[in-house]
């Protein structure tokens, strides 16, 4: 769970590494890349705040714990506060329990809820989660129980369930996943944390077992960053630069990435998603692409990088609206120079 941040060292000293020391220092590296650094934006500070506000409503309930949703649309950083969350709070129980793996511990958990999920179907995340063999023809009672069993006895703290809108149908067995996890938040000393997209306007909290939730649980709303709000631009450089002092790049200079934070907007349209995608990904690629000398993040490498679907076509939409002579934003102009 915590990844260190490897030293930057002199291109003499990379350069004075055997074969093997230099590979397994650049795996170090594209590790860290790829897991190690959090975007302290926002919405993860109060993410924080609420997460813990929930940890203090619960030391003395039996039952119907509190918990915490992260909901929005995609790639606005929900799993990756999650993640962080998850971060967080598993090195605050390292530093009260330094030795709790000896003890078989387990302070956190994470799953994902599967497409059409039934009840059986979610207990078995969980025992997969621990390593439990599900034994033919097991039923999801059973299943249920060794799971609450063993998650009693690993001490979990707290439990994240992502991708909880793909419980968001009408099957039957939805219905059935969603009574099971109820049901955990009384059978678990537990913190409980939803991600999901639309959580608030699909079906999860509606009805009555909707209104038994959204009772016990808080709610996030994450939305993308919008440059057109002094806040948000500020926060969105701030960001920028936070990632930057992470890189463990040798020849990256601090300034570079702030310096280009309109443009890195215009690339994700406001996507934390996006925006670490673009990020450590060209990182990775200055350290394992022997065409490139030169380990920094510059404009043309940027440039070169393809993102997910959604960036892309954003970015093609806002090109077209720019070259659109009938725009809205081209006529103002024309009208300003007249």
């Amino acid at each position: 769970m915590t990844t260190v941040k490897p030293d930057i060292i002199s291109d003499a000293d990379y350069d004075d590494m055997t074969a093997s020391a230099r590979m397994n220092y650049d795996r170090q590296r594209m590790v860290y890349l790829s897991g190690g650094i959090v975007l302290g934006t926002p919405n993860l500070q109060r993410a924080k705040v609420m997460l813990g506000q929930c940890f203090a409503e619960n030391v003395g309930r039996n039952s119907g714990h509190a918990g915490l949703m992260l909901d929005g649309d995609s790639a606005v950083g929900k799993t990756t506060a999650a993640k962080a969350l998850m971060k967080y709070v598993f090195n605050q129980y390292q530093r009260q329990f330094p030795e709790f793996q000896k003890h078989d511990r387990v302070p956190v958990v994470y799953v994902e809820v599967p497409a059409g999920s039934t009840g059986k179907l979610l207990m078995k995340t969980f025992a997969d989660f621990f390593g439990l063999t599900i034994r033919s023809g097991e039923s999801m009672v059973s299943i249920r129980s060794r799971v609450v069993d063993t998650l009693n006895a690993a001490g979990t703290q707290l439990i994240v369930v992502d991708e909880l809108h793909n419980l968001a149908g009408r099957a039957a067995g939805n219905g059935e996943s969603v009574d099971v996890l109820k049901n955990l938040h009384n059978d678990l000393a537990c913190t409980f944390v939803y991600a999901g997209i639309g959580l608030t306007n699909g079906s999860i909290l509606g009805g009555p077992r909707g209104q038994q939730l959204s009772g016990r649980f808080t709610v996030l709303h994450m939305e993308r960053f919008k440059l057109t709000n002094p806040s948000d631009r500020k926060a969105w450089r701030a960001v920028i630069a936070t990632f930057e002092k992470e890189l463990p790049l040798r020849h990256h200079e601090l300034g570079t990435l702030p310096a280009m934070s309109d443009y890195l907007f215009e690339r994700t349209s406001g996507s934390i998603g996006s925006l670490g995608r673009l990020l450590t990904g060209s990182a990775i690629e200055t350290i394992i692409n022997p065409d490139i000398t030169r380990e920094e993040l510059t404009l043309r490498l940027l440039e070169s990088r393809r993102l997910d679907i959604a960036a892309e076509s954003a970015r093609s939409r806002a090109t077209n609206r720019k070259k659109d002579p009938m725009s809205v934003t081209n006529i103002l102009k024309g009208l300003a120079t007249k």
